[in-house]
Parts: C-alpha cells; sequence; structure tokens
C-alpha cells in the first residue's frame, strides 16, 4: 500500500497551484466536492498516467480519499482543502484541466436560500476558464429544480456544448450521494458539455 498523503491546504492562501502541483501531465481531471473519494479514486484507477485532483471543503472528506487512493495504490492523486470560489478564482491555473466534475452539489432548494447554491453564472463562467479547449464539464444533481437551474445556467455560456458523449468513460461510476440516493429509488441526472473556447 501507498504511503497516505495529507491534503493540501489552500483555504485563505493566496496561492496558485501551478507552484506546488505539476500540471504536466497527459490528463488532468478535478472532482470538486469530492465528498469521501469514491468517485475521485475510481477515476485515478480508470485514467492512471491522469493526474486526479479531489476538492472539497471538509478536511475529513479529503483525509477518506487519501486513504482509499493508497490502498488502491493510486499515486497520482492530489487532495486539495479549499474553496471553490478561490479554487477556480485562482488558484488553479487557466485553461489547465481537461475535465472538471461538480457531483450533486447542495440545491440549496429554499427560494431564500437559492443564493448560496454553488453553480451560479459567474462560478460556471470562473470554472470554464480552467478548462482546457476541447475538454469538459460534469455536471449532475438528484434535484429536479436544480437540475433545470443547471440547464439555464450552462445555456448562457457560448463556450459550453452539451455533449454526453464526455461521460462515457464513467457512466457507471457513482458516488457516495449518489449509491444513498439510488438506494431512495431518487433517479441523478448526468449532464455532460464540452468546452469550445
Amino acid at each position: 500500500m501507498l504511503e497516505v498523503k495529507k491534503p493540501l491546504e489552500l483555504i485563505g492562501e493566496f496561492k496558485t497551484l501551478d507552484t506546488i502541483i505539476d500540471f504536466n501531465h497527459p490528463r488532468i481531471e478535478l472532482d470538486m466536492g469530492c465528498g469521501k473519494g469514491r468517485f475521485t479514486t475510481e477515476l485515478a484507477k480508470r485514467h492512471p498516467d491522469a493526474l486526479v485532483m479531489g476538492a472539497d471543503i471538509k478536511l475529513d472528506r479529503l483525509r477518506k480519499l487519501n486513504g482509499k487512493a493508497a490502498r488502491a495504490g493510486c499515486e497520482k492523486v492530489e487532495a486539495l482543502h479549499c474553496l471553490g470560489w478561490e479554487l477556480f478564482g485562482f488558484q488553479l491555473p487557466d485553461h489547465s484541466i481537461d475535465r472538471v466534475h461538480i457531483l450533486c452539489p447542495d440545491p440549496w432548494p429554499k427560494k431564500a436560500h437559492r443564493r448560496n447554491r454553488m453553480l451560479s453564472s459567474e462560478f460556471m463562467y470562473r470554472v470554464t476558464r480552467k478548462i482546457k479547449k476541447g475538454g469538459s464539464l460534469h455536471l449532475s444533481t438528484d434535484d429536479l429544480p436544480y437540475l433545470e437551474w443547471m440547464k439555464t445556467v450552462t445555456s448562457q455560456l457560448p463556450c459550453l456544448e452539451p455533449d454526453q458523449e464526455v461521460l462515457a468513460d464513467i457512466a457507471d461510476v457513482q458516488t457516495e450521494f449518489e449509491m444513498n440516493f439510488a438506494s431512495q429509488d431518487k433517479p441523478v441526472t448526468h449532464l455532460g458539455f464540452r468546452v469550445l473556447a
């Protein structure tokens, strides 16, 4: 078994990741809000040459990700303890990621709380700037109103083109949340997009 790494601490740090992580990999994937790391680890197993980054605000989840990655023998996994706004605002280099996954983010279903939703137009614009031209974006949710919100927000970004084929290699992989939703007969919808510019 590999040694269990420590998560990279980025919260409140004005750091750019290209100063601490080598971005010269044939493929780079980012799982934003990676939870306990099931999906992130499966990505790393399926793409052993890729750098796979799992990002989350909860440190205990990242420790679980690192443990799973070490047990699976996945050497190229980096756990990022960070805030999404900082990560996509200035910590990631522009046009550096091949595919970004934002899976089952909190839908904040109450109308008064919707301003807390991660997937605002501004946030999604920041995300698309970090994805390479020709790269892809993967979104999912179990919440139908949030699904409509996602479709509206992504339709406002001319650099995104719907393309479910970008998910073909991972169509059978579920996150911990998705497995829980499946046990409750709550379907999860996945959206794939190609980044045009």
